[in-house]
């Protein structure tokens, strides 16, 4: 019985050696039956529902045009199992084989007939659906019982537990300080109106790493909105962690593995506050400017060339006021279609002054004034209760971490130093111990925020009239601009009826954002 012998593990988390250890038993039974051993083959890391194309299963294939070619008797594995776990899969592979004149042999069954193989074959295809299915309930129960499958996400780190065994406990999250403060960035700049890809360009340009070590890209940031991947749509940030949002599947055809969303009713959702990175209002700003953007084609994304593009209408016919040339704007239905009387057209600069000029007679107005006045306190005074709870939070993590150090260090004197896990607990809560101590420090250092600055309306007045000249600066291209044309509602130009040349300007407002520029952005808040 001249044989061939196929072994096949199927993924990489597997034992590597589970082919050769197949391989071998294999061996030993041929040598026990007497049976020379023509050639051995196999397929790592390959699921038994990959297919039987040369692409899926190269060993398979190579096995067949041996068997197929002639001077075989018999095809040796230890399980039908490792030829496939597909049902027509297996059934066409033994038909093969057979016609070529050989057999279908395994340590399990012997010779496999056509009703052996008709059974095996739906056994092997059921355990890889039951097998999916005991995976997911293993996994939901551990999210459940307050642990974490599956990968960790950017802003995180491992931070698995001793119980009482010594045994690691695993599953467990922390927050990792530097990664979240860059999750933070990513949020904050998205907000702020920049685009995933400008915010990639800016990280690898001030030299932050990647999750996986290289550049970033906007993938990375923007993410899949059907399977909700992405920095900017991970849950995790806001102490929420998600489960099952998408599924595997198998094309028919290709056997190519697909990811097709779940709907939310099966996806698995458990609070996790301690992982919490983003507050309920940026993640609420960032959501809302992702679902605006769906559906959206690429080229209506970017941002606009100029600040008031997009912003101001001929006031004689309501057309958009459009640059006509390349530093003049005029009505855009006189320009192409002579449809109307407004000819007038003014130059870039004297456009944005006389916006900057109305939006600042606006923000003095002595209503808008005391309405920022009363603000400012309020916000301080919230300042310095988020500050003093920040405080007891930080004191009681501190504790925390110094009573997990003495039983941790008890545990080593009383012979634990042998447990690799206890001297890494130990380091790790050293470690937990020294930032929560400099982190308490600064917070000691921080002057006192509820004292108000003695002349804030006449440094508000000041800020205002320097509006100009902060917009043109590096850092308003970040936060200042997009705020800035958030609060005008729209902007008319008319003709200077008076003077019979030149043109008027009308400056419409949001008068909410107005307040919200003067108390919340950039220069405007900083006293």
């Amino acid at each position: 019985m001249r044989t061939v012998i196929y072994a096949r593990f199927s993924g990489d988390n597997q034992n590597p050696r589970s082919a050769a250890d197949q391989i071998t038993l294999c061996r030993q039974r041929a040598e026990q039956e007497g049976w020379p051993v023509v050639a051995t083959f196999e397929d790592a890391a390959i699921s038994g529902a990959a297919g039987m194309g040369e692409d899926q299963r190269p060993g398979l294939n190579a096995m067949l045009r041996l068997v197929e070619a002639g001077g075989v008797d018999q095809v040796l594995a230890e399980s039908t199992d490792r030829i496939a776990r597909h049902v027509a899969d297996a059934h066409v592979f033994r038909e093969r084989i057979e016609f070529a004149g050989a057999r279908l042999f395994t340590l399990f069954d012997g010779t496999v007939t056509p009703m052996i193989g008709l059974v095996k074959g739906f056994m092997d295809a059921q355990f890889r659906t039951d097998l999916a299915k005991r995976v997911r309930r293993g996994q939901v129960g551990t999210l459940k019982a307050g642990r974490i499958p599956g990968s960790i996400a950017y802003g995180y780190r491992q931070a698995n537990q001793l119980n009482e065994k010594g045994e690691a406990i695993r599953g467990i999250r922390e927050i990792e300080a530097d990664h979240a403060d860059v999750v933070r960035r990513i949020f904050r700049e998205y907000i702020a109106g920049l685009s995933p890809r400008r915010i990639a360009e800016g990280l690898n340009n001030d030299g932050i790493p990647a999750p996986r070590g290289d550049f970033w890209h906007d993938t990375a940031i923007g993410g899949d909105p059907r399977h909700k991947r992405g920095i900017l749509r991970n849950e995790t940030y806001i102490g929420v962690v998600t489960y099952g949002r998408s599924r595997q599947v198998v094309n028919p055809q290709t056997r190519r593995r697909l990811m097709r969303p779940n709907p939310e009713a099966e996806v698995e959702r458990q609070a996790f506050p301690q992982l919490r990175i983003i507050d309920d209002e940026t993640w609420r700003r960032a959501q809302e400017r992702l679902a605006s953007n769906q559906g959206v084609r690429p080229e209506r994304q970017r941002r606009p060339k100029h600040i008031l593009s997009g912003l101001g209408f001929c006031g004689v016919c309501g057309s958009p006021w459009i640059k006509t040339a390349s530093d003049f704007w005029g009505c855009s239905a006189h320009r192409f279609a002579k449809r109307c009387s407004n000819n007038r057209h003014v130059n870039t600069d004297r456009y944005q002054k006389w916006v900057l000029a109305d939006l600042k007679g606006g923000m003095l107005d002595p209503e808008v004034i005391s309405e920022w006045i009363r603000e400012y306190r309020r916000d301080f005074a919230r300042s310095a209760a988020d500050l003093s709870r920040d405080r007891d939070r930080v004191q009681r993590k501190l504790q925390e971490a110094e009573r997990k150090m003495e039983r941790l260090l008890k545990a080593f004197s009383d012979g634990g130093s042998e447990f690799v896990e206890i001297r890494d607990a130990l380091a790790a809560a050293r470690d937990d111990k020294a930032r929560l101590t400099r982190e308490l420090a600064s917070m000691d250092a921080m002057p006192n925020i509820i004292a108000l600055h003695p002349h804030i309306e006449a440094v508000y007045r000041q800020q205002v009239e320097e509006l100009a000249e902060f917009l043109e600066g590096p850092e308003a291209k970040l936060e200042a601009v997009p705020r800035l044309r958030s609060i005008i509602a729209r902007i008319i130009v008319s003709p200077n009826e008076e003077k019979q040349r030149g043109v008027i300007v009308r400056v419409e407002r949001h008068i909410d954002e107005i307040l919200s520029i003067a108390m919340k952005s950039g220069k405007i808040a900083q006293l």
